[in-house]
């Protein structure tokens, strides 16, 4: 897989040569960040399309038991993006009321651990 990079704020930078797109694990990693990234409703081509964790959140008042349904759904999320293997050493906090997401994902490549917050 070979993907475009991205700044800190999920804006693609610009790419002179191919030596400039991000390949292996990093790339698998960059598309896990992206899917993780982009809620439903937000692509106006597939509003079906995205990670369904504001809608759950808006169900109800979140509290620190819905932190492991939030982990199982992100979870379960994850492993449909391609190239991904598996999702291990799950790790959930919630803190000023932002819930944390942390996980390894493993690729055919190797793993890197991946950060959500929301």
């Amino acid at each position: 897989m070979i993907i475009r990079p991205t700044d800190d704020l999920g804006d693609i930078l610009p790419v002179l040569s191919l030596s400039d797109m991000m390949a292996g694990k990093r790339a698998e990693a960059e598309l896990t960040r992206n899917w993780l990234n982009l809620f439903t409703g937000e692509w106006w081509e597939n509003p079906s399309w995205g990670n369904e964790i504001l809608d759950l959140l808006k169900e109800s008042r979140f509290t620190e038991a819905d932190q492991q349904v939030l982990a199982t759904y992100l979870s379960s999320y994850i492993r449909k993006v391609p190239g991904i293997q598996d999702v291990r050493n799950v790790k959930v906090s919630l803190d000023n009321r932002q819930f944390h997401f942390i996980c390894e994902i493993e690729t055919e490549k190797g793993s890197e651990t991946i950060n959500f917050s929301v």
